[in-house]
């Protein structure tokens, strides 16, 4: 078997990061880690080899998913991002402009997340 990838859930939600890791723990095949703020995230992205990081577009009282991404990125340029938010379009939208402007979007998902669309949308990732 080999090396499961590592995936690095930041939310300023710390009972949805839990609930999204034991998600990907059960399935056997991701190594989930968490983080709840931006300094926390990127000390673990620095540190754990991460490749893959599912990421809150809004975090309260810290960086912004795009702003945090844009740094995971400087470090390490092939890591991939699925972004997700529960906020509404006027609160995101420029966010989501400056994702697309600056090619820091692979995915967006919606809260509430499902375990299914979790799933398939890590999928396109098992194989990089």
């Amino acid at each position: 078997m080999g090396v499961k990838p590592n995936i690095l859930i930041v939310d300023d939600d710390v009972k949805l990061c839990e609930s999204l890791k034991m998600i990907l723990d059960e399935t056997g095949e991701w190594q989930a880690l968490t983080a709840s703020n931006s300094a926390e995230a990127l000390r673990l992205f620095r540190e754990e080899g991460v490749n893959i990081v599912l990421l809150d577009l809004i975090l309260k009282n810290d960086k912004n998913g795009v702003q945090i991404y844009k740094e995971m990125k400087g470090i390490k340029p092939a890591v991939k991002a699925i972004l997700f938010t529960g906020h509404g379009p006027q609160e995101e939208r420029g966010l989501l402009l400056d994702a697309a402007r600056e090619g820091i979007i692979d995915e967006l998902l919606r809260k509430p997340i499902w375990p299914d669309e979790l799933i398939d949308a890590l999928g396109k990732y098992k194989n990089n």
